[in-house]
């Protein structure tokens, strides 16, 4: 009970929870879209649950649901035990749980529409690409803060790799995304041919070694 009241754990269950939930329903989609390779019929000729359609949608539940919930769980858990005190913000915590579930719930929504913009693992369009970087922004700061505030005199090194790697890939989806809109959900790479591939390939290579050398699990 003390526990409780010291710390905002409530919102590191929730993101607990979401996580399950969308490692259960992503690794359903990836079986699904691995058993259309056998048996094409799988897609009963509804275009929405064709395999072009379905496979980002696979990776987006695992990598950015799943994981993105994970991560965040993780980091908001972390960080209130390590520095001794509770979120700097309950409310800016809850803010980017709604938030970063109601962009997986467009995403859901529109790639198996097809509204792309044809970028693997960056496929979300740009509305949603702005709302991703509103929360993550929320999520860092939230993070930073509650450090700040911190009892002990010294950051974990955990924390400094949660931070890193916020950092990072704030610079990873900002890049990567820059685009300009022609519609509410259509839009074009600032960069183009040689250039747009030379960008998705680095951010191919940071994403890599963020997850290799920075996880603190690692």
């Amino acid at each position: 009970m003390e526990t409780t009241e010291k710390y905002h754990f409530d919102v590191v269950r929730w993101f607990s929870v979401a996580a399950v939930i969308y490692l259960v329903v992503g690794t359903l989609v990836g079986v699904l879209i691995a058993s259309q390779l056998a048996w094409p019929v799988l897609n009963f000729d509804i275009p929405y649950l064709t395999f072009g359609r379905l496979r980002p949608l696979h990776t987006n539940a695992v990598i950015f649901a799943f994981g993105g919930c994970v991560l965040m769980a993780t980091a908001f858990y972390s960080v209130q035990r390590t520095c001794g005190v509770k979120l700097w913000s309950n409310k800016l915590a809850w803010f980017t749980f709604w938030g970063w579930n109601l962009i997986i719930v467009s995403a859901v929504i529109t790639l198996p529409l097809g509204l792309t913009s044809g970028k693997e693992y960056a496929e979300l369009e740009w509305p949603i690409d702005i709302a991703i970087a509103v929360v993550w922004i929320a999520y860092t700061v939230n993070f930073v803060m509650t450090i700040a505030n911190r009892k002990s005199s010294h950051i974990y090194v955990s924390n400094w790799f949660f931070l890193g790697m916020m950092i990072m890939i704030t610079y990873l989806h900002v890049v990567n995304s820059l685009a300009i809109p022609v519609g509410m959900f259509k839009s074009y790479s600032i960069f183009s041919g040689v250039q747009d591939a030379m960008i998705r390939s680095e951010e191919r290579r940071v994403g890599k070694e963020c997850r290799s050398r920075w996880s603190p699990y690692h």
